[in-house]
């Protein structure tokens, strides 16, 4: 075995001077260790002495399933296959498919909240999906951001249909964004879009206060020049759509026009986040049409979400994100990309292994 071969593996020790950092050839074989899904290299660091396993940190970290075998069926859930489906095709027992779900949902979650830091993002579109936890009368509405360009999925978030679920939806692109003062948003006409709009991408700006003594004047927020609202209001009539309003809600038109000369659309739509909602209907079991299979637990509501979004993100090719080559390689003449190559975060299209197979850092404590 050599050295090389653990270039990818990082220190998983707080305390190590070489913590979270790969490369540095600290990383030595200590021993193959034999487990009851195949043998696993037991690592051990040179700078602290701490001895790891190699899939410490993963989602396969104490899975007795073989990892291709996990990773199938990982593929079969966010292939729309209910967890029954899923059990039968891969001769699993149905829990053993649920408690694996929700792992990697947890750690695909991680995995996003990792990477998806600083994105260069100009517009966003926001949108909401109807579904149920528990019983057909409980509802849980999914609530998603979406980039408009790279159809990256910034942000989600599941609850009820209230203030609450649209504060968890815009606050959270808002912490993910390199420059959200300068990010048009396009919405439905749901009212809470236009009330947090000033609260979540605007600047705060503290008036003075007349005199020296008594409390200070609220606290409010002015909207940049960048920045702008925009309302897709649609009015329906058994279940069709009649009639579509469109409303500038912040800022000026020139801003909002200069995004949509820059996205290719004539008029403002929410069109990816649209397209989003059908395929996610289709990668999730909770979500599929004229089906009973809606989740019974919001725990595995939540993290079922978290795993198709991740794949989704990383490892699912989108046709309309494909780039012409500068030279053709035999017959192929176009450069298939999943939304986290567009948006500049991932360098190649990921297997679900690599998804489940990739170390989260824990965070250090303060000293």
């Amino acid at each position: 075995m050599d050295s090389s071969s653990l270039d990818g593996f990082r220190c998983l020790n707080t305390a190590c001077p070489a913590f979270g950092q790969a490369g540095l050839g600290n990383l030595r074989l200590r021993k193959w260790y034999d487990t009851r899904s195949g043998p696993r290299r037991l690592l051990r660091c040179a700078s602290c002495g701490r001895e790891f396993s190699e899939l410490k940190g993963t989602a396969l970290w104490n899975v007795k399933l073989p990892r291709e075998r996990a990773a199938n069926i990982m593929a079969h859930v966010t292939r729309g296959n209910r967890f029954k489906q899923t059990a039968e095709l891969s001769q699993t027992h149905r829990t053993t498919v649920s408690r694996l779900v929700c792992i990697a949902g947890e750690h695909a979650q991680c995995v996003h909240d990792h990477h998806a830091q600083d994105l260069q993002v100009t517009s966003v579109q926001a949108d909401e999906r109807h579904s149920f936890v528990g019983r057909k009368d409980q509802p849980c509405w999914e609530a998603t951001v979406i980039d408009s360009r790279s159809k990256f999925l910034v942000q989600n978030a599941l609850g009820a249909r209230t203030m609450d679920l649209a504060v968890r939806l815009l606050f959270g692109p808002c912490s993910r964004l390199y420059d959200p003062q300068s990010v048009v948003l396009f919405t439905d006409g749901w009212l809470p879009y236009d009330s947090l709009f000033a609260q979540v991408f605007d600047r705060p700006d503290q008036p003075k206060r007349q005199g020296s003594r008594g409390r200070l004047p609220r606290l409010q927020y002015r909207i940049p020049r960048m920045s702008g609202h925009v309302r897709i209001i649609k009015t329906y009539h058994s279940k069709r759509v009649t009639d579509i309003r469109i409303e500038c809600a912040a800022r000026s038109q020139r801003r909002i026009d200069q995004e949509l000369d820059a996205l290719g659309y004539i008029t403002p739509n929410t069109s990816a986040v649209e397209g989003h909602n059908g395929t996610a209907r289709r990668m999730n079991p909770h979500q599929v049409r004229r089906s009973l299979a809606f989740a019974r637990l919001p725990h595995v509501r939540q993290t079922v979400s978290d795993l198709v979004n991740a794949v989704d993100n990383f490892c699912r090719i989108h046709r309309s994100l494909r780039v012409k080559l500068e030279e053709p390689v035999g017959r192929r003449q176009y450069a298939q990309r999943t939304p986290a190559m567009a948006i500049g975060i991932a360098d190649s299209v990921w297997s679900v292994l690599r998804l489940l197979s990739t170390a989260i850092m824990p965070t250090p404590c303060r000293s």
